[in-house]
């Protein structure tokens, strides 16, 4: 795997200091709840960490509408519970400022709110410290992982997603990693504890968003098409590790039956059954029953209405028109597979095969809106570095390769910066909303910041005693 020691001093300070500036950025670009959606994740957490109970109707209130299940009287989230069980250390923490006297760090909002606010924002910085490793281990630059990882972090919706406690953020968080895990396994044998790993994000992230237990069919078969044809055929040696595999990742699954069952009474998957707003979700072949082709084009490219591709105004809220329309930079990483797939098929395969799955689940969906596939949007992303490596290294065509590539990431930046503005919660002229809350976010990431740096010096000197005694 790739280390912090992998890079030069000067290399390392600026990941440091962007990291840092991506977590400012995403921090005053919050604004606490927007809506039904985060509010029912955040209700729920709330109800199991102060009253130990998953029925939400004390908070009732954060939920605002639609976003609930209601079953014999009782009102429940409709949410999966991943989300929420992410929430609970920082509802912890947000205890522990009211314990010693800092209850009130920010002017505007609720403790707890800005609390919560926190776990998208580090998902989000998490994700893009994984994604820039992916480039490196996949034989990038610093330059070209670097440049990569700062655009698709601002010209993508990475920026909105960081900013509310919806579930696509974390969900992306476990399933990103998931995958680098799956490409720093070198021997499926032995390497079986990051094997094991792998099964366990991918499991839990089934606990955020449902669908992400497709994933795990497409990387296993990444790895018997990579593993060597002696190893294939030995299959006494690999047959354990892919079953112990699946109980980890099934563990996750019957978890989720678990919490239904302690919810609703009986064993079912989707929380949302019980929703009373929206009749087609009580099963999945109701729910799977949209519109594919209509669905698809709004998902990427918004084709039945090309009055988004001008009119921002019209592409705001859910109405947010597709990726590629969204974030035209992502023209440059659909050419991209193309190089991608040259130089390594197995990957590229893989990674088209995760986007066609969440692509496809969320086109056939009756209600399609684009943060639906947003978990896959990394690996959408991903080959952009193949084109800009391309670009900066050629000679005859840098310098109009870099200004098309430039001019898409500008208008990619300007209409994330937009959708951001404009999402519910934040009113366009107050954007930056979180601007009164600043003394929380010194609050958090300066004990975080020496937790890092007391860590970092004691991985140095266990590295430097390793090399002393092996010189001995």
């Amino acid at each position: 795997m790739i280390t912090l020691s992998t890079f030069t001093t000067n290399q390392r300070k600026l990941l440091l200091l962007t990291l840092f500036a991506f977590a400012f950025l995403f921090f005053v670009s919050s604004a606490g709840i927007n809506c039904s959606n985060d509010g029912s994740h955040f209700a729920l957490a709330k109800s199991i960490y102060y009253n130990h109970t998953t029925e939400i109707k004390p908070f009732f209130g954060y939920v605002k509408c639609c976003d609930f299940a209601e079953k014999n009287g009782k009102i429940y989230s409709d949410r999966l519970p991943g989300n929420a069980l992410l929430m609970l250390p920082l509802l912890a923490y947000s205890n522990l400022l009211k314990l010693i006297g800092l209850p009130y760090l920010g002017q505007k909002f609720e403790t707890d709110i800005v609390a919560i606010s926190l776990l998208p924002n580090v998902c989000a910085l998490l994700s893009l410290v994984i994604l820039f490793l992916l480039f490196t281990q996949s034989g990038f630059g610093f330059s070209i992982s670097f440049i990569s990882t700062v655009i698709y972090g601002l010209g993508t919706l990475h920026w909105l997603e960081a900013t509310h406690a919806f579930s696509h953020m974390p969900s992306l968080l476990f399933v990103v990693a998931a995958i680098y895990v799956t490409f720093s396994v070198k021997d499926f044998v032995r390497n079986q504890n990051l094997v094991y790993t792998m099964a366990a994000l991918i499991g839990f992230s089934t606990l955020i968003e449902l669908q992400n237990i497709l994933f795990i069919g497409p990387v296993f078969i990444y790895f018997f098409v990579t593993m060597n044809p002696a190893d294939r055929i030995n299959y006494k040696d690999w047959l354990p590790v892919f079953i112990k595999s699946l109980i980890i990742a099934g563990f996750f699954v019957g978890c989720l039956l678990f919490y239904n069952f302690l919810t609703f009474n009986e064993l079912i998957l989707k929380s949302n059954t019980y929703n009373p707003n929206f009749p087609e979700e009580k099963t999945f072949s109701e729910s799977l029953g949209g519109d594919f082709v209509a669905g698809l084009g709004k998902l990427l490219i918004d084709f039945s209405n090309p009055d988004l591709y001008y009119n921002w105004n019209e592409g705001k809220n859910n109405d947010i028109p597709g990726l590629l329309v969204t974030s035209p930079i992502l023209w440059i990483s659909m050419a991209g597979f193309l190089l991608f797939f040259k130089k390594a098929s197995y990957k590229a395969l893989l990674f088209i095969t995760l986007i066609s799955i969440s692509v496809i689940i969320a086109a056939l969906h009756k209600t399609t809106l684009t943060r639906h596939i947003f978990t896959i949007l990394p690996f959408f992303f991903f080959p952009f570095a193949y084109v800009l490596e391309r670009v900066w290294f050629s000679k005859k065509y840098k310098l109009p390769g870099l200004i098309v590539i430039g001019c898409l990431t500008l208008i990619s930046i300007m209409r994330i910066y937009y959708v951001t503005a404009t999402y519910w919660g934040y009113g366009g002229r107050d954007f930056f909303k979180f601007k009164t809350e600043l003394p929380f976010f010194l609050a958090f990431y300066i004990p975080v910041l020496a937790i890092a740096l007391f860590w970092r010096k004691k991985l140095n000197r266990s590295y430097e005693k390793t090399i002393a005694s092996s010189q001995l």
